[in-house]
């Protein structure tokens, strides 16, 4: 297991090497002081994981909260948003690692996807999900593409305004299961509104990234214009980003034996992710949505796709750390009181959205719940992967705005969510008794959906 964590963090190491000069020294730095400080951000998120390991996840498991803020709030420090003691002053040289950061959760949520599975699906649950999915995006892009593109309130092109309205959509929408991790570990959890929760959590997260690479497709530009507003145009680059994550899969399925060993899958992993993100980030598409494809791919059709998963699992948490690092590195100040009126907005509209669609779903079935949203508040890791693939990607002020709003809306509803579920469960009879000291917390269904 040790080794597992070893070679994520080797690789963040050797993706820092290859990064040019970004010292805000005067006059430049020398090369003997960017080796000081690039061996400080690796000790600094070295730091950071110990200090997460040793004394946060304690804390998440007294006061139920998901962690993550401080490997945020790590890279708030590592970045240019603070020159006083930033370590990378222009994180636009992290490229190869953002694309391997982010397309780890593509890839990662793709192989979860068990084609059989999901044919045999309740109907119950497909309805949860697409309501749960559907209701927020129309709520809140909505109320975003009219405050951004027709109040008169923000002035920034019609192009950045609706793809901004279409992101944050996308990340009202987006769902998280590790507010149920965190509760399995304090609680013994009985009966099936667990299972179910986590199920719609991951069937949604596939779904959403899915749905977010389109604005990729929409937004894209054609040559020479401006605005990619065609609809001949925006399917060609839809058809592009899942075709591109198809044949990928394709192609890397032969490659792939069954004789490798843990750290030598990782390693194929890396290269095939980082591949499939920088072919996204050059055609300015979604590193996402191509590895969900990719990753859809790999697990039903490789005939080492179920170890590649298991790899992928086990190397989740460090890969996640860098993810949130860098999320934070590439956070710039916006309009304070733009910011606080969108995010107010968001806020309202996506927790009335889920409330809509858990009252949707339970219309006309008897032993369905109608306050199921209490259990799909978390947003988690795919909205931070989902808002760092858009700021790389898009510019301009408002990108800024919705980034902001994304980020404090994950650390909201991190911090809130498990405590809305453990009432959501008590009320079902499902939570009776703290679990014992001695007591290991049962894996609940973590894997394929």
């Amino acid at each position: 297991m040790r080794s597992v964590f070893i070679a994520p963090a080797l690789t963040l190491g050797a993706a820092l090497l290859l990064v040019p000069n970004t010292a805000h020294a005067s006059g430049g730095a020398t090369d003997e002081k960017s080796l000081v400080m690039i061996v400080s951000f690796i000790a600094m998120v070295a730091v950071a994981y110990l200090l997460a390991n040793f004394v946060i996840d304690k804390l998440q498991r007294r006061f139920l909260v998901v962690s993550g803020v401080e490997y945020m709030l790590l890279g708030v420090l590592l970045g240019p948003a603070i020159p006083q003691v930033a370590v990378v002053a222009d994180p636009s040289g992290l490229m190869p690692i953002i694309a391997l950061a982010a397309g780890w959760v593509g890839l990662l949520r793709g192989m979860e996807v068990n084609l059989t599975a999901w044919r045999a699906r309740s109907p119950g649950t497909i309805r949860i999900v697409l309501l749960h999915q559907l209701v927020p995006i129309a709520m809140v892009g909505g109320a975003a593409y009219w405050f951004f593109t027709m109040s008169g309130w923000v002035d920034v092109p019609w192009r950045e305004g609706a793809a901004c309205a279409y992101m944050i959509g996308c990340c009202a929408a987006a769902d998280s299961a590790e507010p149920i991790d965190v509760l399995a570990d304090r609680y013994v959890i009985e009966g099936p509104l667990a299972a179910q929760l986590r199920d719609a959590a991951r069937v949604g997260d596939v779904l959403v990234i899915l749905a977010f690479g389109l604005v990729f497709s929409i937004f894209h530009p054609p040559p020479g214009e401006t605005s990619g507003t065609d609809l001949t145009w925006a399917a060609e680059w839809t058809g592009l980003q899942l075709g591109l994550g198809v044949t990928l899969g394709l192609f890397f399925t032969p490659f792939l034996g069954g004789n490798e060993t843990e750290n030598g899958r990782f390693l194929a992993m890396v290269g095939i992710i980082t591949f499939a993100s920088g072919a996204a980030y050059f055609l300015d598409l979604s590193p996402l949505a191509v590895n969900v494809c990719l990753g859809i791919v790999l697990v039903n059709v490789a005939r080492t796709g179920k170890l590649m998963l298991s790899t992928l699992e086990r190397t989740e948490k460090p890969m996640l750390l860098v993810l949130l690092v860098l999320a934070g590195m590439l956070w710039q100040p916006p309009p304070i009181d733009l910011t606080l009126y969108v995010f107010a907005g968001f806020l309202l509209l996506r927790i009335l959205g889920k409330f809509i669609a858990s009252r949707m779903a339970a219309w006309g079935i008897a032993d369905q719940r109608k306050d199921l949203f209490k259990g799909l508040l978390a947003q988690g890791e795919v909205t931070v992967a989902m808002a760092v693939s858009f700021q790389v990607v898009f510019d301009g002020p408002l990108v800024d705005v919705v980034y902001t709003v994304a980020l404090a809306s994950v650390i909201l509803f991190d911090l809130t969510a498990p405590r809305m579920l453990r009432g959501l469960l008590v009320d079902a009879g499902n939570i009776r008794r703290e679990r014992s000291a001695d007591e290991d917390a049962p894996a609940l269904t973590r894997g394929e959906v």
